[in-house]
């Protein structure tokens, strides 16, 4: 009997429950299983898979024209109520949604505390309009990532990005001191693809060549002045001083060399893609290249999961202790200071340290200790050299470099 059609009908209760599993971007198919087997078997239901379907397609059909008008209302009535809240939109002639962005209370909060240094990648199409989703994307005090702002764009143009940049400063008030784009990672695909384009063939297969070039710049052990006079010593040694295509890259230098970003507090959080592919993986989990905006919006607000996810490292760091691996009183007191993420990755730098890391001498010079360090493991061969000084405010005064020696002032 279940399979008459008069006898197959979702109730209100069943339509609640496929719209919200749709939220976590399961197929009608799927939907039904759950179904099936929350109601203990088919014949149970009360309506088959179509019908599952069908109810999706009436949704959509029910959005229909009215897309792109109902998201605005959405974050207008948002706006109305929460004064914090923050949007902006464009249409074209036509009345066609071109430009959108949006940023909550939440957002505003974790921008003010991480936003020195904000991602935003602008490759991730995640509705059936081929707008491009570009979400903004800081780091938290656990090292995870946490978005503070997104936009649709639905061209990827100059006057697009503009209004894009305009509008994140509009809502926020204060500019990120570093801003990382995708831009650097197809800076260096230029590096191993380019090449081949750019210079003599045999030149291009020459590993050597190219382990000098990406050692100085895919590097920020290296100072700014030891990065431009490698960068020319090279260029001489292989003949490359008119190459205008190399010239063009040392003269945009300061956008994406990393020795040019090594003083920047927290830069480094930032420093490969990995930031980018990591959210926009997270953001695949959750939607798909077919969605309405309507059920966009629905998908994005199921980000709470990143907030939920920073509220249990919160209470993870709070009311639990990791295990010491020493007996060490900095060990102890980072434990205390420092988020559980963060102290991880100071046991990793204690345990190197304790390996690869000997004490060569140590001196005084006036006010200052001198200490001499050899590190096994650097990247660069050399020695460390710290001066600390016994008195004064606490904090860092002043970092010098010099060849393969740096020499950091300290105060205590």
């Amino acid at each position: 009997m279940h399979f008459v059609r008069s006898n197959r009908k979702l109730t209100h209760v069943q339509e609640d429950i496929l719209y919200e599993l749709s939220i976590l971007n399961l197929g009608p198919v799927k939907e039904f299983n759950i179904l099936r087997t929350k109601y203990g078997g088919f014949e149970e239901v009360g309506a088959s898979k179509d019908d599952c379907k069908n109810f999706k397609q009436r949704l959509n059909c029910f959005i229909g024209e009215f897309d792109a008008e109902m998201v605005v209302q959405r974050l207008s009535g948002k706006k109305r109520c929460n004064d914090e809240f923050s949007f902006a939109y464009t249409v074209n002639d036509n009345g066609e949604l071109t430009r959108l962005f949006w940023a909550d209370e939440i957002s505003k909060k974790n921008y003010l505390a991480f936003g020195d240094v904000i991602a935003f990648d602008a490759t991730f199409k995640t509705n059936k309009y081929k707008m491009v989703f570009v979400p903004f994307t800081a780091i938290d005090n656990h090292c995870r990532n946490i978005t503070i702002g997104a936009g649709l764009l639905s061209s990827e143009s100059i006057e697009s990005y503009t209004w894009l940049l305009k509008v994140f400063l509009d809502s926020f008030g204060v500019a990120p001191k570093v801003v990382v784009t995708d831009q650097d990672p197809a800076m260096k695909q230029a590096i191993a693809s380019k090449l081949a384009d750019k210079v003599d063939v045999t030149l291009c297969n020459n590993e050597d060549f190219k382990w000098k070039i990406c050692d100085i710049v895919w590097t920020d052990s290296i100072s700014q002045f030891e990065f431009e006079t490698k960068w020319q010593l090279i260029m001489k040694e292989y003949d490359l001083e008119s190459n205008k295509w190399l010239i063009d890259n040392f003269d945009m230098r300061y956008d994406w060399i990393p020795a040019y970003y090594r003083d920047e507090p927290l830069y480094g959080l930032m420093h490969t893609t990995s930031r980018l592919e990591s959210e926009n993986h997270f953001f695949c989990q959750v939607s798909n290249s077919q969605l309405s905006l309507v059920e966009f919006f629905r998908f994005f607000d199921s980000m709470e999961i990143q907030r939920h996810n920073c509220r249990k490292n919160d209470y993870d760091t709070r009311y639990t202790h990791p295990e010491l691996v020493s007996e060490s009183p900095i060990e102890q007191e980072a434990e205390l200071m420092y988020t559980r993420a963060i102290f991880n990755d100071f046991q990793d730098e204690m345990y190197h340290i304790r390996s690869g890391v000997a004490s060569l001498k140590s001196t005084e010079e006036g006010y200052y200790l001198k200490f001499s360090i050899f590190d096994f493991n650097a990247y660069v061969p050399g020695c460390l050299e710290v001066l600390i000084k016994k008195d004064g405010e606490d904090g860092v005064d002043s970092i010098v470099s010099f060849g393969y020696c740096v020499v950091t002032f300290f105060t205590f």
